[in-house]
């Protein structure tokens, strides 16, 4: 039986918040091999080992692709660009700089192997605080703090996981650049063409397109895969033998190509079957807290926390203890400053949208 994407994309009845989860979780559970042992260690990671693709890299796909949807569908269906800039900014840097501030000045002070007067006089800790707040440029992202984690076996990285947040802000820009050039008309399957060629270009090395296009356009290839599942909606079903038929087409085609062209499209409709498919929905999951922005921003630190404390320890126990250790600041993030801030973001709202006489009554 299908089901008509169009009929379910608007509901809250989804498990996207869980399928999130999943994918913050498993960005721990591939660190667990390479940031114990080294950069070796993440080929033994075992979806590495089966498919080439650790499941690190494969859940920040995830993120991108629901991303993509989720923000695609909010600018399309509420089409008013300020309202769309303003969620977008409630909802990343709240959390985003009160993370950043506690390793600038709880964890670094703590950890470094400078003196505090050498620390706090470092211009590295000044630049991870302006770039790492702010995050516009993906170019001047900085991951380390001065005299921190020096001496474990991955690179010394307090924020590695948080590289991904730029070029995120990235995509939030060039779509509504492009929804306030009427791209999303008849020029929009032109554009997804060109994005489609370029992708396959680079995946199959045909195009050596340097370290700034092919992130940017494997990133763009996965949030508009997103987008496009929302703008197409109307001519997308829900079913067990699209998805069989879409994931067959995957295996064969990366077998034989060697290079994971048909990614996009599948992870698109592999992360909406399973988060829309009605038989698959859990109910008591829609609604609730939202905890994987919390973990994905804190989850790197406590990780290379432990290892600096307790030293490489096996994967799997590694693993566990830096879950269990990352949910409690990923629940303080979301009670104490996420959930407020999307609050903020409604009350504004409305106070846009109301009449200016209804809020002076109001107030």
């Amino acid at each position: 039986m299908g089901y008509a994407l169009a009929t379910l994309a608007d509901s809250r009845r989804n498990n996207l918040r869980v399928v999130r989860l999943v994918a913050a979780t498993a960005v721990i559970f591939a660190h667990s091999y390479g940031l114990n042992f080294g950069l070796a260690a993440e080929r033994h990671e075992p979806l590495a080992a089966l498919t080439g693709i650790d499941s690190g890299s494969l859940a920040v796909d995830v993120f991108f692709v629901a991303s993509g949807f989720l923000v695609g569908r909010s600018l399309l269906r509420g089409r008013d660009p300020i309202d769309f800039l303003l969620s977008r900014a409630l909802r990343i840097y709240p959390a985003l700089i009160c993370a950043v501030l506690a390793m600038a000045f709880l964890l670094g002070p703590t950890v470094t192997t400078l003196s505090l007067r050498d620390y706090f006089h470092d211009q590295w800790l000044y630049r991870f605080l302006l770039f790492d707040t702010t995050m516009l440029s993906p170019g001047r992202f900085v991951a380390g703090l001065p005299g921190v984690f020096k001496d474990l076996p991955y690179r010394p990285f307090v924020a590695g996981s948080l590289w991904t947040l730029p070029w995120e802000l990235w995509m939030y820009g060039i779509l509504l650049g492009l929804f306030l050039a009427r791209g999303f008309g008849r020029a929009y399957p032109i554009l997804l063409g060109i994005l489609a060629v370029a992708f396959a270009a680079i995946e199959l090395h045909l195009w050596q397109a340097g370290i700034f296009l092919t992130p940017l356009i494997s990133f763009l290839a996965l949030f508009h895969a997103g987008v496009c599942a929302y703008r197409y909606r109307d001519n997308i079903i829900l079913s067990w033998p699209i998805f069989a038929s879409l994931s067959l087409a995957m295996i064969v085609v990366n077998v034989a190509t060697q290079s994971p062209l048909l990614l996009p499209i599948w992870l698109a409709y592999a992360v909406l079957f399973v988060s829309y498919y009605p038989p698959l929905v859990i109910e008591r999951w829609c609604d609730g807290p939202d905890y994987s922005y919390g973990i994905y921003i804190y989850a790197y630190a406590v990780q290379q926390t432990l290892i600096w404390r307790f030293g490489p320890m096996p994967d799997l126990p590694h693993f566990l203890l830096a879950w269990g250790l990352t949910m409690p600041f990923a629940i303080v993030s979301w009670h104490l400053i996420e959930k407020p801030a999307l609050g903020l973001k409604e009350r504004l709202r409305r106070r846009r949208h109301v009449p200016p006489a209804v809020v002076e009554a109001t107030v």
